[in-house]
């Protein structure tokens, strides 16, 4: 089925019409008429030849992307039958009244996709090949596990080869609000189809996630040896273990834990398609080298995980990339330094940070830090200019200079309060006390000399012998 059928009991309508043998074409009410591509006889309707071209045109390319994504071609040709109303499809299907929204179906036995093109109408051109792709995916799927794949992963993987499209979002909301309810199935009810399709809301979306964890987690060429597995197996708990070599227990948990970051924004993402870095270029031209680093690494991983959709060059790309994120963190990490450097007013050290980090951003041609830097920079001039009029003041008290060094000490003083450099200004402080006391002692000094010179003079006059008359 290609869209969430309404209620289970059309759902096993539709179960009962795929295993019923086909009526002959001339009995089926529609004069059919054939196009043949390289991969599908397409039937359509006369009249409808537009149609069928238009199919023609896609269905091809759409059997060559689930070829190489499974590494395995399904027998060809394939019947592609396009009933042009619903109709038509009753003519043949008369329970399928009671089927409310089917667009597509598959049947692996006769190795036929139908399509309804009627249904198809408000449906984007992406959507309509995602009708193709679901249906022929339940084709490939089949002939991999001899047809012994359970519901659950059948319409899973089914899904999981669609391309996003506007339902995908629906969805996923669905299938949050389901996770915020409590009400996720256990993926034993994937065994059951009347489980999956009583709330088809909430088992295609949950299937779906299902099979997005284990190629995300274990990369898609796992889920393909799943597939073969199951057609040897007793059942999908043993093709679990036997390909991903862990418990289905502890890989249902595992699914439960990565689920929010799945829901989150995850699902936009497809191990089907070749990493894209623009997003992790964006951020490292913003100067978010932690966060572009992180998504690049995520990027990776996937390459590694995938690489028969991924070059070598593809890969070599996102590795370049990461060595700029790194660049950028480490010129982030030296400014960081800098800032920390200026907090404590270390000058000294603060400015060859400053430094290397302008030569680290200019490397990457990043200039989003230049004006922080130069603000660093100037407060680094100013607080070394403050330092030196404070030594200077020292050096000019030293020599009984005290006028001169009072205004040097007055300058720096009132520098360092700019800066809110509290130790250095109780330095300044400190030392413009020292002067005023100096100046005290040094004023007092020269009173105290005068005072004694006077007092000399008094006593010399006193006992200063009368002149001689001649």
């Amino acid at each position: 089925m290609r869209h969430f059928p309404r209620l289970i009991a059309a759902l096993l309508v539709l179960l009962a019409l795929l295993v019923a043998p086909a009526p002959p074409a001339s009995a089926q009410g529609v004069d059919w008429r054939e196009r043949a591509s390289d991969k599908f006889t397409i039937l359509y309707a006369a009249g409808a030849e537009a149609e069928a071209e238009r199919y023609a045109g896609f269905v091809d390319a759409v059997y060559d992307e689930i070829a190489a994504a499974f590494s395995f071609q399904t027998a060809t040709p394939l019947t592609l039958r396009l009933y042009p109303t619903s109709e038509d499809y009753y003519l043949v299907n008369p329970a399928a009244r009671s089927v409310p929204g089917v667009v597509a179906h598959a049947d692996f036995r006769r190795r036929e996709l139908v399509v309804i093109v009627e249904r198809t109408r408000q449906q984007s051109e992406e959507e309509v090949r995602n009708n193709v792709r679901h249906e022929l995916t339940h084709i490939v799927a089949a002939d991999l596990s001899g047809n012994r794949l359970n519901t659950g992963f059948q319409e899973g993987v089914a899904q999981y080869l669609e391309r996003p499209s506007r339902e995908l979002d629906s969805k996923i909301a669905a299938l949050r609000a389901a996770r915020d309810q409590g009400r996720l199935l256990p993926w034993s009810a994937f065994d059951q189809r009347e489980q999956i399709y009583a709330d088809p809301s909430l088992g295609y979306p949950q299937t779906m996630s299902a099979v997005a964890f284990l190629v995300d987690r274990y990369g898609f060429a796992r889920l393909r040896q799943f597939l073969e597995i199951s057609a040897r197996s007793s059942g999908y708990r043993s093709a679990l273990e036997r390909t991903y070599e862990v418990s289905p227990a502890e890989l249902e948990s595992a699914w439960r834990d990565w689920l929010p970051g799945y829901l989150d924004g995850g699902y936009r993402s497809s191990a089907l398609e070749a990493y894209d870095p623009t997003y992790a270029a964006e951020l490292i031209a913003r100067g978010r080298y932690l966060d572009a680093e992180a998504e690049l690494q995520a990027g990776l991983e996937r390459a590694r995980k995938n690489p028969e959709v991924h070059t070598p060059e593809q890969t070599a790309t996102i590795e370049g990339l990461i060595a700029q994120a790194r660049s950028g963190m480490r010129a982030d990490e030296l400014a960081e330094d800098a800032r920390r450097a200026l907090e404590a007013s270390d000058y000294e050290r603060a400015a060859p940070l400053i430094g290397l980090a302008r030569a680290a951003y200019a490397e990457l041609g990043d200039s989003n830090q230049a004006a922080v830097l130069a603000a660093y920079e100037e407060r680094v001039s100013r607080g070394l200019r403050a330092s030196e009029q404070l030594v200077a003041a020292g050096e000019l008290a030293r020599a009984f200079r005290y006028p001169q060094a009072r205004a040097a000490a007055d300058a720096a003083a009132a520098e360092f309060a700019a800066l809110g450099d509290q130790l250095r200004l109780d330095n300044a402080a400190a030392l413009r006390q020292s002067l005023d006391t100096r100046q005290r002692l040094a004023g007092l000094g020269l009173l105290a000399i005068g005072l004694a010179g006077a007092l000399f003079s008094l006593i010399g006059r006193i006992f200063q012998r009368p002149a001689e008359a001649w």
